[in-house]
């Protein structure tokens, strides 16, 4: 898992079918009282019980593929879809309104008139700290459920 992702991938590689790891994934499931979800066709979604959710608890979504004879299973974990949504929303309010802002401000200042919206470009700056930051600190709050993720999804595909 790298640490600067916004939505951490892990790649697995098994000599098992795709069926095959998932039916593994859906019978851990079946066996692991600390985590619940669900596989449909070639897509498993793993997830906190809801009892032990916070607001930055992560999911797991995992598909499993066959290429050159082997299967490679992928999974990106995330935030709750709702939360994910928002955060897009709040990257491309503040990069819509700097770019605009800025723009603005460009062609005041080039027309010779005072620019006032050049300020949109240390505040889009500013803004998109502000959101990064906040989506670190909510991978930050569920960095022990985000590793119990990536061990359950290890211990389901591992090869015994």
């Amino acid at each position: 898992m790298s640490k600067t992702r916004l939505r951490p991938r892990c790649r697995l590689v098994s000599r098992r079918s795709p069926e095959s790891v998932l039916e593994r994934i859906r019978k851990k499931l079946g066996e692991n009282n600390q985590l619940e979800g669900q596989v449909v066709q070639e897509h498993a979604f793993i997830r906190i019980p809801e009892s032990n959710q916070h607001y930055w608890s992560p999911e797991l979504h995992v598909w499993a593929r066959e290429q050159d004879g082997e299967t490679i299973v992928y999974g990106v974990m995330g935030p709750k879809p709702k939360i994910w949504t928002m955060f897009m929303f709040f990257y491309t309010g503040v990069i819509t309104s700097a770019f605009f802002g800025s723009s603005y401000g460009i062609i005041q200042l080039m027309l010779g008139m005072e620019a006032p919206f050049l300020w949109s470009i240390p505040l889009g700056i500013l803004g998109i700290l502000l959101v990064y930051g906040a989506a670190q600190y909510g991978q930050y709050k569920g960095r022990e459920q985000m590793e119990k993720l990536q061990g359950f999804l290890d211990n389901a595909v591992g090869e015994e």
